[in-house]
């Protein structure tokens, strides 16, 4: 269901009064340590993890000359939950869990000493180190994705890639890193909300945006920018059988990308008028099957379309705008004018009122 400006003014009470929560090992910084917060920031990414921080103005004992909570409340590891939305009586919606991972003190000129928090949610140690496994065997990527995923605590959020790999390595790789080969070779997304670990690919249009704007109604600005410098019309992905001493080849072209917008051209359309065969890539790597081989150049093909059509924007506070989330945009003319999908969002909250940044990419699922 697509929210409109109208709906969202009734629910957040015409967005007066911002709101949020920092809960920090349990403990509420503003209602029950009573800190004093400048400002809160949230970041949601669908490439590496969401970021927080916060500034706290009010934990300098002058008498001590020490910062009060620095070793216990803001230790490194410590759990973060942050809510951030409008005063409604229903609630705030949880923007992130985390974990501290950096803690930064000022001393100005003039002015009270701050503190400066900041972490990342639950796939933060998913990065740390590098190491080598054992082979998966005949295993898709989504049960090797679900067993990573497990061994952080984390629920596996999957969708079956179906694709049987005789042997899936990681070698002197992190964990990040080793999702992050796994999610570009299927064309996938993997990010964490919450505690579930998503692994998957990008929704469909037809699922609906969470909501929509229309400029100068909750949409401030927007950027939108249709460039074919990273467009393709054809990829073709070449490997060997070592069993039948054949060569493999997958082939994606122009025309294929799936659930295309009806009547618009796609990036791989357009560069193919424009440049006629020119256009292609040829790729070699490591596939053990035709239809891996297809599947990769599908995947190839369809992350070079996403960048066909991006765009930048900012609006009032919502926390609907996440990466993940299609919104649907208006009032910017025929072209411009429909949903876009979210692949980052930065959520602010600070004296001036809370405000929402954006980025947007295109797809065609």
């Amino acid at each position: 269901m697509t929210l409109t400006i109208q709906e969202l003014e009734k629910t957040y009470r015409n967005f007066y009064v911002p709101d949020y929560r920092i809960v920090v090992n349990e403990k509420d910084l503003l209602r029950q340590l009573f800190m004093e917060i400048a400002s809160v920031q949230v970041d949601t990414t669908l490439k590496g993890g969401d970021r927080f921080s916060f500034t706290v103005n009010s934990t300098f004992n002058f008498q001590k000359r020490e910062f009060e909570h620095l070793e216990d409340t803001f230790a490194f590891g410590n759990s973060v939950l942050i809510y951030m939305g409008y005063q409604n009586g229903k609630g705030l919606p949880v923007m992130i869990m985390g974990k501290i991972t950096a803690v930064q003190t000022s001393f100005p000129a003039s002015g009270l000493p701050q503190i400066n928090v900041s972490g990342y949610d639950l796939t933060y140690c998913m990065g740390k180190g590098r190491k080598s496994r054992p082979p998966w065997t005949n295993k898709t990527d989504s049960y090797v994705v679900s067993k990573v995923a497990e061994e952080y605590g984390l629920n596996p959020q999957v969708v079956d890639t179906k694709v049987e790999h005789p042997t899936t390595h990681q070698s002197q790789e992190s964990d990040a890193e080793f999702l992050e080969r796994l999610t570009t070779r299927n064309g996938y997304e993997c990010f964490a909300i919450k505690k579930d670990l998503y692994f998957r690919p990008p929704p469909k249009k037809e699922e609906g945006a969470v909501l929509s704007l229309e400029w100068g109604k909750g949409l401030l600005s927007f950027s939108p920018e249709i460039n074919l410098a990273e467009q393709i019309s054809k990829v073709e992905v070449r490997g060997w059988d070592i069993n039948s001493k054949q060569e493999i080849v997958g082939k994606a072209e122009a025309g294929e990308e799936p659930a295309r917008a009806p009547g618009r051209l796609s990036g791989a359309e357009v560069v193919k008028k424009v440049c006629r065969e020119q256009g292609e890539m040829k790729v070699r790597e490591a596939v053990f099957s035709q239809q891996e081989a297809k599947r990769r150049a599908e995947a190839i093909l369809k992350e070079r379309s996403e960048l066909f059509v991006q765009g930048s924007g900012e609006s009032i506070g919502m926390p609907e705008i996440r990466a993940g989330n299609f919104i649907e945009l208006k009032g910017m003319g025929q072209l411009f004018s429909r949903p876009y999908y979210i692949q980052q969002s930065t959520h602010t909250i600070n004296s001036s009122g809370y405000r929402t940044t954006f980025k947007t990419k295109d797809t065609t699922s």
